[in-house]
């Protein structure tokens, strides 16, 4: 096999984006998509969705140049660890520019051919929503009249950008003015859940009017359910709001009834997280899952799940565990035995883990003189063992650090049945549970358990 050098590399690209320009536009059964990226230590970039995955590699130049049979739609662009929304359809010629380390305020398109317009839209409008969203904290911290002035604002903003970009493909335009509204419903579903994690108080309630906002919700439509990601969002945050209300056989009961079978069994993965340990409600979930699910394996996993969270209630024997310390030695649970442990499984990668850190440490400095020993066990994979070592130096992380066998599979993990990370576990001194899924040190409710323990001891 004969391979072609740069030049003629270059050369051929060129020759096929011409010979693509000259051809009416139905003709082209295939998005071709080229881009720069300049600063970059990736060797490829990924374009994604639910159902689609295509990754293109990057020459020593940090360029690519790729045809993608595709089906129209929203897709995900991944470079290293930033992403983008994009808009793909076959008879699209669009040009990428990127500065990796200033990923979102340099990205634009450029190019005469169809699809340049939308996606440097989508690119301004990822900036237009960090600019006047400003963070989670901030927007979800607001009271209530502050917060739907600033989501209509967010509303009125976004619009008008749509309305000013110059599109010409006004199905996109249609497409896009739902997938805006479902947002705008969205935020105002999710307030009062969201509210209660910003501000810490987890007795709010929104006020019996703060709803007037939101129109009736369509659970039926199946092609923006397939195609709209903010559709999918709303519905999961509308069931999700209702499972978290205590109204679990009527939210099941509802997702029973949908029509669509695609949005029926599209919606159930995503409570599979909340039958988890310590959640009153994980039994009545798990049974709204197995009476509505047609996925074997889904139901398999789920009920094997339930199973080991049926033996962590309060009082009965901590799974057990025993791994390598920072300082090389095998440290196990008896072998701490005579404290209450506030254990913390946790990895380098995780960013909720790493904005855990200055509440531990601050926790574990008010505390150690308390009969209360900190035990941080990583779940990162082996070969990132010295990566561990050197944030624990780093950090000055102390308590006992430890770093299990297996990752996700180390028994202790697996026992737990943890599939989310920062998890937080409080065991008594004679090894028996004391909350499998406790709060993280930020959550004021903490201190209180351990003045509790502490009186206790």
């Amino acid at each position: 096999m004969v391979k072609l050098n740069k030049l003629n590399s270059l050369y051929l690209f060129v020759l096929t984006l011409f010979s693509v320009a000259c051809q009416p536009a139905e003709k082209i059964d295939y998005v071709l998509f080229s881009g720069s990226i300049s600063n970059t230590d990736g060797s490829y970039v990924t374009v994604k969705s639910d159902n689609y995955s295509y990754d293109i590699d990057l020459n020593e130049e940090g360029t690519f140049s790729d045809t993608l049979k595709l089906d129209r739609g929203f897709y995900l662009f991944y470079s290293g660890r930033e992403r983008t929304n994009i808009f793909l359809d076959r008879g699209f010629v669009i040009n990428l520019s990127i500065d990796q380390p200033m990923f979102d305020e340099t990205l634009t398109f450029s190019g005469e051919g169809k699809g340049t317009n939308i996606n440097n839209y989508l690119a301004n409008k990822a900036r237009l929503d960090e600019e006047i969203t400003v963070d989670f904290q901030t927007l979800f911290s607001k009271e209530e009249s502050d917060f739907v002035s600033a989501v209509q604002g967010w509303n009125s903003k976004m619009n008008e950008l749509l309305s000013s970009s110059e599109i010409k493909d006004q199905n996109f335009i249609e497409l896009e003015k739902r997938n805006l509204a479902y947002e705008y419903q969205t935020q105002f579903i999710n307030y009062e859940y969201y509210h209660q994690f910003a501000t810490k108080n987890f007795d709010f309630k929104v006020a019996s009017g703060f709803n007037q906002h939101l129109t009736e919700i369509d659970v039926n439509n199946e092609n923006d359910f397939n195609s709209l990601r903010n559709y999918k969002n709303l519905l999961q945050s509308h069931f999700g709001t209702m499972i978290r209300r205590g109204q679990i056989d009527e939210a099941f009961a509802a997702i029973k009834n949908i029509n669509s079978s695609t949005i029926k069994q599209g919606l159930l993965p995503s409570f599979v997280y909340d039958v988890e340990a310590g959640n009153e409600d994980a039994e009545a979930i798990y049974n709204g899952i197995v009476s509505i699910s047609t996925d074997s394996a889904t139901v398999a996993k789920l009920t094997d799940k339930i199973e080991k969270i049926r033996k962590l209630d309060v009082g009965m024997p901590s799974p057990s565990f025993a791994y390598q310390s920072i300082d090389g030695e095998t440290v196990s649970l008896q072998d701490l035995s005579g404290k209450y442990l506030y254990v913390d499984v946790w990895a380098t990668w995780c960013g909720p883990c790493l904005r855990e850190i200055p509440a531990l440490k601050q926790l574990e400095n008010d505390y150690h003189n308390q009969p209360i020993e900190f035990v941080s066990i990583s779940i990162d994979v082996e070969k990132d063992f010295e990566k561990w070592q050197s944030m624990v130096a780093d950090k000055e992380l102390k308590g006992v650090q430890l770093f299990a066998d297996s990752d996700w599979q180390s028994e202790f993990v697996k026992a737990y049945a943890i599939d989310g990370i920062p998890r937080f576990i409080i065991i008594d001194p004679q090894g028996n549970i004391v909350d499998p899924n406790a709060p993280r040190p930020s959550d004021p409710q903490t201190r209180t358990i351990f003045d509790n323990l502490a009186v206790k001891s």
